[in-house]
């Protein structure tokens, strides 16, 4: 069984995704289709890298393409998924790739998405934080830092454990002073309250532009934490909950491995989701995990896979 999961925010890198781009057309089209929604030569970001690369209206659509490109890559090689998740920013590739849109509207969206978190992180300044530690530590830690909300909970009682804040910066940096808890390298409160604007931004463009009833492999919701079609939820809103409300990964983790996987294939920038990953395979050892930020690394999760 093939899961496939998409990368969002916090591994992309100067050149990514366009080894693929250069010698594979439907790659370029995806850069062409989220350049032309975003406004911007995404590729030329990408060639660069640096500080306007980081930028969230152009790293998100940029992301989707990479990931999408991937994909349509190992689809034309014969490599399918079972069932498909996404890394917050991540969730609209993945919605894409279970056939709630098309990769074209998908590429779209993430610009509107991207767009309108940095009309909100620019009114409402703010950050993220880690907080490493138990359950109890978390709640402590949004009980000292006031203004605060759960970003992502990890759910487990041990010191291993990593919970996100997200908040103004004024409670993210008292946050930030309290022991075992670092900053975060991101230029808005996502996942938080504030972005409530976006939502209202968002949501008549995304309800017209997604579908709710699939039409490929199963799509884990983060808003949840298992089966988009499970709850009833329309997937537009799955989509946008995620701006406003804490991200369950770890338990939309837990599900994918659950339903059987033996093969997770990372779409996108990987070092961020391969740690994430980790503590999950680590009682799982016959769980393989492939990595599509080449060429190479393409073809060799082919030939792995086929």
């Amino acid at each position: 069984m093939i899961a496939w999961v998409v990368a969002g925010q916090g591994a992309e890198h100067a050149g990514m995704g366009l080894d693929l781009a250069r010698s594979y057309a439907p790659a370029g089209e995806l850069w062409k289709w989220s350049s032309e929604a975003a406004g911007k030569d995404l590729r030329a970001l990408s060639e660069r890298g640096g500080r306007a690369l980081m930028k969230t209206q152009y790293l998100q659509p940029a992301l989707t393409a990479v990931a999408l490109g991937a994909a349509s890559f190992l689809r034309e090689e014969g490599i399918e998924p079972d069932i498909v998740l996404g890394h917050s920013a991540g969730e609209i590739a993945a919605a894409a790739l279970a056939g709630h849109m098309t990769f074209e509207t998908a590429c779209e969206l993430s610009a509107s998405r991207g767009r309108a978190m940095r009309k909100v992180a620019r009114a409402r300044p703010g950050g993220m934080v880690a907080v490493r530690g138990s359950d109890e530590r978390f709640l402590q830690v949004l009980r000292e830092a006031r203004s605060c909300a759960g970003a992502a909970y990890d759910g487990g009682q041990t010191t291993e454990n990593t919970h996100l804040v997200t908040g103004e910066h004024a409670a993210v940096r008292a946050a930030a002073s309290q022991e075992g808890v670092s900053p975060l390298p991101v230029s808005g409160p996502w996942h938080s309250p504030l972005m409530e604007p976006a939502v209202e931004e968002l949501h008549s463009r995304f309800q017209s532009a997604v579908e709710d009833e699939g039409k490929g492999p199963k799509w884990v919701s983060n808003e949840i934490g298992g089966d988009a079609s499970s709850g009833g939820t329309p997937a537009a809103e799955l989509l946008l909950g995620q701006l406003t409300n804490p991200m369950k990964l770890h338990q939309s983790i837990e599900f994918v491995l659950a339903q059987g996987t033996t093969d997770v294939i990372v779409l996108g920038p990987h070092h961020a989701l391969s740690h994430i990953f980790k503590r999950h395979l680590d009682e799982r050892p016959t769980v393989r995990v492939h990595n599509t930020s080449s060429m190479h690394q393409l073809q060799t999760a082919v030939r792995e896979l086929s």
